[in-house]
């Protein structure tokens, strides 16, 4: 499936920097290769549009729906405010669901955007499989279709007209890279996973495993907490009470899981950054905090902001433009060297 990174409006709206920055060891290099490879795709992704020019004015007066999966942590949220801030600045009509982490809810949901005839569908899955019969019935009704963060099993042009995704696999090793430096590449891992059977969770577990395969780092522990802050914090606490002496680092698929994490270090007695390291990913100001204060090793960047660029592709449709089937956006890796609060959302 072709991928380029999406036009410059879809960089300035994650605000995101480009270059990451680990801690002990210096991976700049393969960073600056990844960057350069983005950049050098940039010169020809342009397009889709023959300018790489907008006219976001052909959206005002449109009907377009958001499916969302579940909005019930700090990143979710922020992904739904902004959409909405998206279609208040260019006068959409925005029907907004939220399946609230139920996939045949959001089936649900989208037969009936598709049946209130949206002029189109941005859908941020719930898991890989269970929505195929619903974004079938969107694309047969020549409802474009634009993915967001996470993807479908399908393919592009059958399910889904577009997709912008971030690389979950990188950010997973990331962590991984950050945590084998400071712990000289041996230690004892807890891992708390997100939703099962979401890409962001198989690629960010995937991404992780390969990078310490090889390694002396050992994972003890490897439990499903969905993403949900409260919920990291019951299992990290159950983990901890079983064997808290033995853990060196705790890998979040998530940092609102890692929030839940560090809390539940601190409840058990220990010093989250000095006993037990902690890493996430997603980036929120949170997450920024926590690193500044010693308590957080790092956070790999996620941007939720997708409203600016799923509009984008929208407007280029409207156009009579063609755009690619998928599009990546930049991450980066935040440690003490280089967070900030105002990098985070």
């Amino acid at each position: 499936m072709k991928k380029k990174v999406l036009s410059l409006i879809l960089v300035l709206t994650m605000g995101l920097a480009v270059t990451a920055c680990g801690t002990k060891k210096d991976d700049t290099p393969e960073k600056d290769a990844k960057t350069e490879t983005a950049a050098d795709e940039d010169k020809d992704a342009a397009e889709p549009g023959s300018s790489g020019e907008v006219d976001m004015s052909t959206l005002k007066g449109k009907t377009i729906g958001f499916s969302q999966c579940d909005n019930g942590n700090s990143w979710r949220i922020a992904e739904t405010e902004s959409m909405q801030a998206a279609a208040d600045k260019y006068g959409v009509n925005l029907i907004y669901t939220d399946a609230s982490a139920d996939i045949a809810k959001q089936a649900s949901d989208i037969e009936d955007m598709v049946a209130q005839g949206v002029d189109y569908l941005i859908v941020a899955p719930q898991e890989e499989d269970g929505l195929q019969a619903a974004l079938q019935a969107a694309m047969d009704k020549d409802i474009p279709v634009i993915l967001v963060d996470r993807s479908v099993n399908g393919e592009a042009g059958q399910l889904y007209t577009s997709q912008i995704m971030s690389d979950f696999i990188w950010e997973a090793e990331q962590c991984a890279k950050i945590i084998m430096e400071t712990t000289g590449e041996k230690g004892n891992i807890v891992i708390l996973q997100g939703t099962q059977g979401a890409t962001s969770t198989n690629d960010r577990q995937k991404g992780f495993m390969d990078a310490i395969e090889g390694t002396d780092m050992n994972v003890v522990a490897d439990q499903v907490a969905n993403y949900v802050m409260d919920e990291a914090q019951d299992v990290m606490a159950n983990i901890l009470q079983a064997q808290g002496d033995d853990i060196d680092a705790v890998y979040c698929h998530n940092d609102d899981m890692a929030q839940g994490a560090i809390a539940a270090i601190k409840a058990a007695g220990y010093v989250p950054g000095k006993d037990i390291y902690v890493v996430g990913i997603d980036g929120p100001k949170a997450a920024m905090e926590s690193i500044l204060a010693g308590e957080q090793l790092a956070s790999c960047s996620c941007s939720p902001l997708f409203g600016e660029p799923a509009f984008e592709l929208c407007a280029r449709l409207a156009g009579g433009e063609k755009i690619d089937a998928s599009y990546t956006n930049e991450d980066t890796l935040y440690t003490i060297d280089n967070a900030s609060v105002d990098a985070g959302f």
